[in-house]
């Protein structure tokens, strides 16, 4: 399983460090307009996709982790059902002529979908490195088409032209190379109930969806844009967090679904949870020591108020709290409680928005992040106490690990505050 976090964290890095590689060439040869089209597409095409994918790797993963044979039944049905539903939908958008963004981010989103479809099999059979190697290649060869973009200087929908085409072909590669790949006797399961369990799932995910953006929507029009993009800077900083999380979130669920009575009997939870909390403290003092010492010598990130240590300190504790959330959820994504995820991430979305309005209006871009914290204590304690309804000789040890990092990372906070 180290081997498989590993590859996960790799994995997770590149996609959501490629915007990164990608935007500072962009703003060379795009406009200032087309290259905010560029970011609404690529922004609700990420949005779209488990939409358009009918969320088909949910129960792509969860009855796969337990059957191989109808995991690929299952990719099979919901690559057939999202083909037929996109085909129809791109063709809707077309004879209604919308506008070009849009259907470029639906058609996007379409074939991130199909590509999401594939990879969540490779996660099924616990092939971490060609997980890996997918979303390697793919950012390699979009993150390519953006310098060939620039040096022959593509108009917007010259470079969305090509990244269809890349995206388009990746697909039918990934698509061919699986079905080739897999020898095995399809074993038939129920395709209406599987549905049900992945749409119900889509709520959850628009929720994060919310909960993660909302905030800086609300800061700009309570604040303005000059503290969206103090929030944003501090907020972008303390996301390496999230490559953690990211890989818990892939790599978990497969190993606890396989292991079910092992992980119980052998108490994996509150293991993997000190190894977390560990990694996350050490991350901590890096991302301090890192931002002290641009502060003093390199001026790259370019912004040092008072409130930036606070807020890392505040949005690095809320996604702290994110990760242990995976733990009891997995539980509930074992026992088919979609329904369950769903409705505790809605609510969480709710109580985000609500004091994040309040909050901002109080105490400005601290409010926000106060907001969040808040949002993210309320989920692990709906969550935690969803899960204990179902597994109620549950054992995990929550209160030490979360009390030993306030108090690691408040001590470190205040040594980097007033150094």
């Amino acid at each position: 399983m180290k081997k498989n976090i590993i590859f996960y964290v790799l994995s997770t890095a590149i996609n959501k460090g490629s915007i990164l590689l990608y935007f500072p060439f962009l703003t060379l040869f795009l406009s200032l307009e087309n290259f905010g089209i560029w970011s609404l597409v690529i922004i609700i095409s990420n949005f779209l996709v488990p939409i358009l994918s009918l969320n088909g790797s949910a129960s792509i993963l969860r009855e796969g982790s337990e059957n191989i044979s109808k995991g690929f039944y299952l990719l099979k049905c919901y690559l057939l059902f999202s083909i037929l539903l996109n085909l129809f939908v791109i063709s809707f958008i077309y004879i209604l002529s919308f506008e070009k963004w849009i259907l470029y981010s639906v058609i996007i989103g379409f074939l991130e979908g199909i590509l999401i479809l594939l990879v969540t099999y490779f996660r099924v059979l616990e092939k971490a490195e060609i997980y890996f190697l997918i979303n390697f290649i793919k950012t390699l060869l979009l993150f390519g088409l953006v310098i060939f973009a620039y040096k022959n200087s593509f108009t917007l929908y010259k470079l969305l032209d090509y990244h269809l085409l890349i995206l388009f072909l990746f697909v039918i590669v990934a698509l061919i190379y699986t079905i080739i790949s897999n020898y095995i006797v399809v074993e038939k399961t129920f395709f209406k109930t599987s549905l049900i369990f992945s749409l119900t799932l889509i709520p959850h995910g628009i929720s994060q969806w919310i909960m993660s953006s909302s905030d800086r929507i609300i800061i700009k029009y309570v604040l303005g844009t000059k503290e969206v993009g103090i929030y944003s800077l501090a907020y972008n900083i303390s996301m390496i967090l999230m490559l953690i999380n990211s890989a818990i979130a892939l790599a978990l669920p497969t190993f606890m679904i396989k292991n079910y009575l092992n992980w119980k009997e052998q108490n994996f939870d509150n293991i993997i949870i000190k190894i977390y909390t560990f990694i996350s403290l050490g991350l901590f003092f890096i991302v301090m020591l890192v931002f002290s010492l641009d502060k003093f010598y390199f001026g790259i990130i370019g912004y040092y108020g008072q409130e930036m240590i606070p807020l890392i300190f505040i949005i690095y504790f809320g996604i702290y709290l994110l990760g242990l959330y995976y733990f009891y959820a997995n539980y509930l994504f074992y026992h088919k409680k979609a329904y369950i995820i769903s409705r505790t991430t809605f609510y969480a979305a709710i109580i985000n928005i609500i004091l994040t309005i309040l909050l901002v209006y109080l105490l400005g871009v601290i409010g926000a992040a106060f907001a969040t914290l808040i949002a993210y204590i309320c989920y692990l304690y709906i969550i935690r106490k969803e899960c204990l309804k179902i597994e109620n000789n549950l054992n995990i040890n929550l209160l030490r690990h979360i009390s030993f990092f306030i108090l690691i990372s408040t001590v470190l906070s205040f040594g980097f505050y007033y150094v």
